[in-house]
């Protein structure tokens, strides 16, 4: 009997860090297990098997990404509960045409790094493969509201980075074998690979001061225009720093940078298909978002991190927010005005990298042994 087993790892491209965790997950399971066929799929590719739930789903991601390139995020909790009200409407008949995908493709386990629609997605595998398992890993380092990431509804398995969530997880009445701690945030294998970087030979070859500490500024592949915002705040203020900045797939962003005049010097990168976590090992500190992912990323290249409070994303945010305030890792400010005396606080305060220290993890690896122990269970959703 073959070992060969079918790994389907589900995210969608709302914002980036979704992706990333997907990218990282199937990284590290080829890593582990080369024999099992591991796939990343989005989740859109699922649900356009039933068209008019498929065209919805589309339609939201979109908006909200094109939001997210505005830095104009409004009303995130109607969106929510917009996105869950679609949800609940699929039917069987709805599930049947759903799982349509998976029968070209029978998963062993799914694994959903997606919140919202976990309920159809598992559904619809279980018609097709009734003893399939089901993983759900919350990438937020606290749920946003109920029904976002824990529901009882139906039986999965869920790996959770914080106390919090796991805590949040029983409060919304999920048993207890199901609830299971990693140490962290998921992040690619790769990240953790850098430690015999030449920093000095790689800001040369950027023609970069080697003499300067070295900032990184990103939000995300959509990229923000928030970002140009920063660039002219911190010549205003006269920062002294070389400074790496990504805009992602916002290519007006990229422009605007790009012709920006500015006293300090600078790099500026449009979309990058792989992580650009080694241009993150250069740098002295990290300006962005306070998502899952841009704070992992940060802990692994032990990079002091800066951000600014969420407006629209707040309710998704905060407690990212509240984990960077207490954990001592680095700073979060309310306004683009108060960044640069925040990171001219962090580049003189040493403390900061011992909190880095304590708190930086191989959660991936971690979430890869959780997934080989679900897979080895002869009992389809108890451990």
């Amino acid at each position: 009997m073959s070992n060969r087993k079918n790994v389907a790892i589900v995210f969608f491209d709302a914002a980036s860090g979704h992706r990333s965790s997907a990218v990282a997950l199937e990284k590290a399971i080829r890593q582990r297990h080369p024999d099992w066929n591991a796939r990343i799929i989005n989740i859109t590719q699922i649900f356009d098997y039933h068209p008019p739930f498929g065209r919805i789903v589309h339609k939201g991601i979109n908006y909200f990404n094109w939001m997210i390139r505005r830095d104009k995020v409004f009303d995130l909790k109607g969106l929510i509960n917009l996105s869950l009200l679609c949800h609940d409407l699929v039917g069987p008949k709805g599930l049947e045409r759903i799982s349509g995908y998976w029968k070209g493709f029978v998963p062993d386990v799914v694994v959903s790094v997606t919140p919202m629609y976990n309920p159809v997605l598992y559904r619809s595998a279980r018609l097709v493969n009734p003893e399939v398992q089901c993983v759900t890993i919350p990438v937020d380092f606290e749920e946003a509201k109920p029904r976002y990431w824990f529901t009882p509804l139906v039986e999965q398995h869920y790996l959770n980075a914080t106390p919090r969530l796991s805590e949040q997880a029983r409060a919304a009445g999920i048993p207890e074998q199901y609830i299971h701690s990693i140490s962290g945030m998921i992040a690619d294998p790769e990240s953790y690979q850098e430690s015999h970087l030449d920093k000095k030979a790689e800001l040369r070859r950027l023609e970069l001061d080697e003499n300067l500490p070295t900032g990184f500024v990103s939000f995300g592949g959509q990229g923000s225009a928030i970002v140009l915002d920063i660039a002219r705040e911190m010549a205003r203020q006269r920062l002294q720093a070389n400074i790496l900045f990504m805009c992602g797939k916002n290519e007006k962003l990229y422009q605007q940078l790009s012709a920006l005049d500015t006293p300090y010097p600078k790099v500026v990168f449009s979309y990058l298909k792989e992580t650009p976590i080694h241009y993150q090992h250069l740098a002295d500190f990290a300006v962005g978002k306070p998502g899952a992912m841009t704070i992992t990323e940060a802990l692994i290249t032990h990079t002091p991190m800066l951000a600014i409070e969420s407006r629209g994303m707040k309710p998704v945010q905060k407690g990212n927010e509240e984990w960077i305030r207490q954990s001592g890792t680095g700073r979060v400010v309310k306004r683009v005005q108060d960044l640069v005396p925040a990171i001219r606080d962090v580049l003189s305060d040493p403390s900061i990298h011992s909190a880095i220290q304590r708190h930086r993890h191989t959660a991936i690896l971690e979430a890869v042994n959780k997934i080989d122990l679900i897979m080895q269970l002869k009992e389809p959703y108890t451990i």
